[in-house]
């Protein structure tokens, strides 16, 4: 079950964060890999979003997100101080951006560390909704939807390969902060 953890506003500007990521280069446009590459889960998932007929924003569809990283798109304070305000060790941290009228495929996170993350314990999925409440920033996480979101709120999600998606039929950028880390 998706989890509501607190809000994180007093301690984060999270409009400061926005605005030095909103004019800058995302580090890829995701999904970052294939459905041909060799990653846990990606051949499945590519099979999926091909029988659904979903496009790629690369291929000119509106499937895709953009991503930017700590230490270079955003400062590092800002993984130090969720971490310290989640109670965890940061492993994989990282800023998406959905443009309006696109939107991410349900999917859950593949990634090349997928074997080494298997194996360890109190690993914890989390996600942080950075902008104002906005109409049309919609995600989902498992069962739960999740919408007009207070600006800092932090949720937990049920697992970190919990299944999930988001949309932005509203009028803004929508950004969320996520976070993967072991519990201290």
């Amino acid at each position: 079950m998706t989890k509501f953890l607190g809000n994180t506003s007093s301690i984060i500007d999270w409009n400061s964060v926005i605005n030095t990521v909103a004019d800058q280069t995302p580090g890829y446009v995701g999904p970052r890999h294939s459905k041909e590459d060799d990653i846990v889960g990606i051949q499945e998932m590519g099979r999926l979003w091909d029988n659904a007929g979903y496009v790629l924003l690369t291929e000119g569809g509106n499937a895709g997100w953009d991503m930017f990283f700590p230490g270079k798109h955003f400062d590092q304070s800002v993984v130090d101080a969720f971490s310290n305000f989640v109670n965890a060790t940061p492993l994989s941290c990282w800023i998406s951006r959905i443009h309006p009228g696109n939107m991410t495929p349900w999917h859950w996170d593949c990634n090349d560390n997928e074997d080494k993350y298997r194996k360890m314990p109190n690993m914890i999925r989390l996600t942080c909704h950075m902008g104002e409440p906005q109409v049309g920033h919609v995600s989902m996480i498992e069962d739960s939807c999740l919408y007009f979101q207070e600006q800092g709120n932090v949720w937990q999600w049920p697992d970190r390969t919990s299944w999930h998606g988001g949309i932005n039929c509203g009028f803004t950028p929508k950004y969320l902060f996520n976070f993967f880390g072991t519990l201290r």
